[in-house]
Order: structure tokens, then sequence, then C-alpha cells
């Protein structure tokens, strides 16, 4: 029986890995016609590296990242800590409400309530690099908010903060000699999965932003119609940095 559970996992496993891996794997290959690929090369790699176009769309990607993340930690890092110190029945369901409504809304849905909210003065956004990162933002806030109301519920913060406040500590310096340095782990650890969602994401990249807003999984889908195997070194390339940014966020638990 234990036997058949381990097979089981391993096959669950291998469905789950495969998808991620054959992108990987077909980037570099030479010939994949069979169940196995055949040779080895970097050509998929050389061609996005020469092509400007695929720099100019990950500086672009990582712009928005940053920028998403930025107002992820603005404003999530307040909004946790309010959730947190709200007590009773309401402060409970503001905390579920924001940890679980953004992840039942499909993205598509998310794109269009984007397209119909701000396409008029004076939040006409529609079509600029401002509504694409509003929408990155939005879409990674329960995960950051999630990490970050953990590590809230793993701290003693109202002792901490009366400690502070019994020591003279104003309200400013309590949020940045107390809080904020006992909260860092949980808040870069959340800014990492918010940054992995943001370099990935297309559904709503691919609904709000404009002509000259070209991300690279937008790129990446072009790019299948034209040459598969430069997008299969994309798509690697993206899954290299979703790897690095889980990597850092283990890193970071253990310390």
């Amino acid at each position: 029986m234990r036997a058949l559970g381990w097979l089981l996992f391993l096959l669950f496993l291998l469905y789950l890995l495969l998808p991620m891996l054959a992108p990987v794997v077909y980037s570099f290959s030479r010939l994949w016609l069979g169940v196995l690929p055949e040779g080895f090369t970097l050509e998929g790699y050389a061609r996005i590296l020469q092509d400007p176009k695929y720099l100019e769309a990950a500086l672009l990607s990582l712009r928005i990242a940053l920028l998403a993340v930025l107002l992820n930690v603005l404003v999530g890092v307040p909004t946790a800590y309010v959730a947190h110190l709200w007590a009773g029945r309401v402060g409970e369901g503001l905390r579920r409400l924001l940890q679980v409504l953004p992840l039942l809304v499909p993205p598509l849905v998310v794109g269009l309530g984007f397209l119909l909210a701000f396409n008029r003065p004076p939040l006409a956004l529609s079509g600029t690099l401002w509504i694409v990162v509003l929408g990155h933002a939005a879409l990674g806030f329960p995960f950051f908010f999630r990490t970050v109301y953990a590590g809230l519920a793993g701290l003693e913060v109202r002792l901490l903060m009366e400690a502070a406040q019994a020591s003279g500590a104003g309200l400013g310096a309590r949020l940045r000699y107390v809080l904020l340095p006992n909260l860092l782990p949980a808040v870069l650890s959340g800014a990492l999965v918010a940054f992995a969602i943001s370099m990935g994401e297309f559904e709503v990249t691919s609904m709000v932003a404009g002509f000259g807003t070209i991300t690279l999984p937008l790129l990446l889908f072009q790019s299948l119609r034209e040459d598969f195997r430069s997008a299969s070194a994309v798509a690697s390339a993206l899954l290299y940095v979703t790897l690095l940014a889980l990597v850092g966020l283990t890193l970071l638990r253990r310390r």
C-alpha cells in the first residue's frame, strides 16, 4: 500500500513537471521528433540575446514587476497591519476577503474590470504602462498580503508596539524601528512571490496593455507563430526567473 502511494505521488509529480520542463528541454535540443530529443544547441538563446526586441521586452517586464511589487509593499503592509489589529468578526471577515476573493476572480474578469474602470477621465489609464502595473499589483496582492499577514501572526505585535510606546517612541518610530525590521523577512518573501507572478503574467496584460507595451510573455505568444525554438527559450527564461525567486524565498524563510 505504501509503495502504491509513492508510485501515485511520483506519477502526479511527473504530471506536474513535464509541461514545465518540456520547453526547457526543447530550447536546448536540435531536433525533437520522437520520445527523446536529439542533439544540443544554444541557438534559441543566441537568437533572443541578439534580437533587441527580446531585451526591450525583458527590461519592460522587469520595470513593471518592480513597480507592481513597490505598489504592493506600499499598500499591502499597512493593510495587513490594520487587518491584523482589527479584532472581532468584522476583522476576521476582512482578512478572509482579502486573502480569498482576488484568487476566486479569473484574470480575464480582472482585465475587463480594469478596462471599464480606467477608461475615462480622470482615470483614463487604458493602454498605458500604469494600468498594466495596477493589474499586476492586483494579481499579486493576495499572495503578498497572505505572506505579510502570516509574518504578523508570528509576531507579538501588540506587545512590541506597547513596549516601544512605553519607551517614548512615536508612531513613526515604532513602525520604522520596531515593526518593519521584524516584518522584513515576510515582506521580502511576499515581494518575491509578487515579482514572479508579474514577470509571467499574460492574460490581464494582453487585455489592458497598449500597442507599445510588449512584455516578455506577450512577446513569447507572438514568437509561437514565428519561431518556436526562440519561444521555448523565452519560456525557459521566465521559468528560470520563477525558480530563482522560489530559491530566494526558501533562503529567506530559513533565515
